[in-house]
């Protein structure tokens, strides 16, 4: 683990999680990014929906500053994997969807169509799909696509 000292020096990290900003799932985040091997080490993007303003926004001012944090993180930061994670039963997306398989689905269209926006920022972006729901009473993150 780097000291606060290195952390402050570096100029640059190894990823940009997008992710639900409920709050029930914050501790399933910050387990899915140490998992992901990014302990101090990602930028954070926290939005009702995670990705639903990139692809299936209210306004198109949600859209804009959606894509606005992204470029400017990626510019300052210049990290090269984009993990994305939406959650099943979201709120968010109440008005998209009733659940179920219909809902899985949107689900990962959503997610397929904000990674290929994504991987458009520069060389070497990679983006990588989560859909997050719960199994045996726990969070499980599953990749998608």
């Amino acid at each position: 683990m780097l000291s606060d000292q290195e952390l402050v020096a570096r100029a640059s990290c190894a990823a940009l999680l997008i992710t639900c900003s409920d709050f029930r799932f914050k501790s399933a985040e910050r387990g899915f990014a140490e998992a992901a091997g990014l302990r101090d080490d990602y930028d954070l993007i926290a939005r009702p929906g995670a990705i639903r303003s990139l692809v299936a926004p209210r306004n198109e001012a949600a859209r804009e500053t959606t894509q606005q944090e992204i470029a400017m993180l990626w510019k300052l930061h210049g990290f090269t994997r984009v993990l994305m994670a939406n959650h099943m039963s979201c709120g968010a997306y109440g008005d998209l969807i009733a659940g179920g398989e219909e809902e899985r689905a949107l689900h990962e269209r959503h997610l397929a169509s904000a990674g290929r926006e994504i991987e458009r920022l520069g060389a070497g972006v990679r983006a990588e799909a989560y859909l997050v729901e719960v199994e045996g009473g726990e969070l499980r993150a599953t990749p998608v696509g």
